[in-house]
């Protein structure tokens, strides 16, 4: 299991809006969520766990099963990471690159991005070592619009005695 955070080019807010304790998407925001969890449609060994699209990033948990076959890897040995230009099927660095590419060309498509890019470069992963940590990252993932007002990520945040 792999917690990711993906996060808009600039952190732009471009997913959606606060409204209260709920994330309203917008357009570029529905197609996040869209490509996020049709990555099982691309991916079979990969199952879509929690996840949140916030107004500039996306937080969720992917799950890779390892144990199901990949015709890419016949009679080859396992690779643990990627050599330059060579991705490694089934790894977490291809499955975020492809979810960033359908992403940005779905949005270019529909005229919501003409240029720029959506995406930060790179994202943040960690392994989830056991279900103690798994829960405490879906801990963390589901209440995190209720807490977009404080987050220093919002821009529109507002500034407490002990951020001055």
């Amino acid at each position: 299991m792999y917690f990711v955070t993906i996060c808009a080019e600039r952190r732009r807010c471009i997913f959606g809006q606060s409204h209260g304790s709920e994330i309203v998407q917008s357009r570029i925001g529905e197609i996040v969520r869209a490509c996020w969890i049709e990555i099982p449609e691309h991916f079979p060994n990969v199952k879509v766990e929690s996840y949140v699209v916030m107004p500039n990033h996306l937080h969720g948990i992917l799950t890779i099963d390892t144990k199901l076959p990949d015709a890419n890897l016949r009679d080859k040995p396992p690779l643990t990471s990627e050599l330059f230009g060579r991705p490694v099927p089934k790894s977490i660095p291809t499955i975020i690159r492809s979810f960033k590419s359908v992403a940005s060309k779905r949005a270019r498509e529909s005229g919501l991005m003409t240029a720029g890019s959506i995406w930060q470069r790179g994202y943040f992963e960690r392994v989830l070592r056991n279900t103690r940590e798994y829960v405490e990252v879906t801990n963390y993932i589901l209440p995190n619009p209720v807490r977009w007002a404080d987050d220093e990520e919002n821009p529109a945040r507002k500034l407490g005695p002990t951020d001055l």
